[in-house]
C-alpha cells in the first residue's frame, strides 16, 4: 500500500523509532536483577528483549531467552522485578536516551504541513508520556497512547484504531511507522501504509513494510513529496 497523497495522521512507535532508549531500559533492568541477586544482562541482550512491554521484557530477562513468555517465570518473582523496574526506570527517565537523527526536524516538518502525529507504544503510559516530554517532542504530538491503557497492544491493530477514533481520522488516511515486525503487522492489519526503520530493535529481521528506510530523513522527504502532490 503506497502513500499517494498527504496523510492526515502519522502514528509512530517510540523505542527504536523516535529514540534510542535501550541504554535507560537496560540500566533499569540491570539494577532490578542486581537487587534480586540474579544474572545481570548486557545492553545488547536487553535490546533483543525490548518491544512487547515491560512484563515480557522482564520475563525474558528472568528466563534468559527471547522465546520465554510470562507464564514461563515465577509469578511472584516477576511481580518483584516489575516493582523494582518501575522504581529504577522512573528515576532514570531524564537520562540515557538519544533522539535519532532527523526525528525532530521531521516532526517539525509534519506539523508545518498540518499533519497530525501520534505515538503508540507498548511502553507503559506512565513512562511514555514523561519520557516524550523529556525528549522535547510533545509539542509536535497530537496524541500519545502508552501501553496498559487499553487491553490490546501491537501487533493488534486496536491501539491504532483507538488513536484514529480519538483524533477522528479515518484509518485509511493514516500511516504507521516503526522499527519492529509488531509495528508493521499492526499497521497492515489496520489497513494503513507502513514504514519500517532499520536502525531500531528488530533483531535483524527483515521488515515487510511498504517503505523501508535507514534514515528518518528519507521518510520525511517522502511525506513532503506526497504533500506537494496533494
Amino acid at each position: 500500500m503506497k502513500i499517494s497523497s498527504r496523510p492526515q495522521l502519522i502514528i509512530f512507535d517510540l523505542d527504536g523509532t523516535l529514540a534510542d532508549t535501550a541504554p535507560q531500559l537496560a540500566l533499569a533492568v540491570q539494577q532490578s536483577m542486581r537487587k534480586l541477586g540474579l544474572k545481570v544482562p548486557s545492553l545488547e541482550t536487553v535490546k533483543e528483549y525490548v518491544g512487547n512491554g515491560v512484563n515480557l521484557l522482564l520475563a525474558r530477562t528472568l528466563a534468559g531467552r527471547f522465546e520465554a513468555g510470562i507464564a514461563d517465570v515465577d509469578a511472584e518473582l516477576l511481580k518483584q522485578a516489575r516493582v523494582l523496574f518501575n522504581r529504577f526506570y522512573q528515576a532514570g527517565l531524564k537520562d540515557n536516551f538519544t533522539l535519532y537523527p532527523g526525528v525532530l526536524d521531521g516532526l517539525q516538518a509534519f506539523k508545518s504541513l498540518g499533519i497530525k502525529c501520534a505515538v503508540v507504544t507498548n511502553k507503559p503510559d506512565v513512562f511514555a508520556r514523561p519520557l516524550l516530554g523529556f525528549m522535547g517532542v510533545t509539542a509536535y504530538l497530537d496524541f500519545i497512547l502508552g501501553g496498559e491503557v487499553i487491553p490490546a497492544r501491537k501487533p493488534d491493530p486496536e491501539p491504532l484504531f483507538y488513536v484514529c477514533r480519538q483524533l477522528r481520522i479515518d484509518p485509511a488516511h493514516a500511516v504507521m511507522a516503526g522499527d519492529s515486525v509488531n509495528d508493521i503487522k499492526a499497521g497492515q492489519r489496520a489497513g494503513m501504509p507502513t514504514v519500517g526503520f532499520t536502525y531500531g530493535y528488530n533483531r535483524g529481521q527483515a521488515l515487510d513494510a511498504d517503505y523501508v528506510y535507514d534514515r528518518f530523513a528519507d521518510f520525511t522527504a517522502l511525506v513532503q513529496t506526497s504533500a506537494s502532490c496533494a
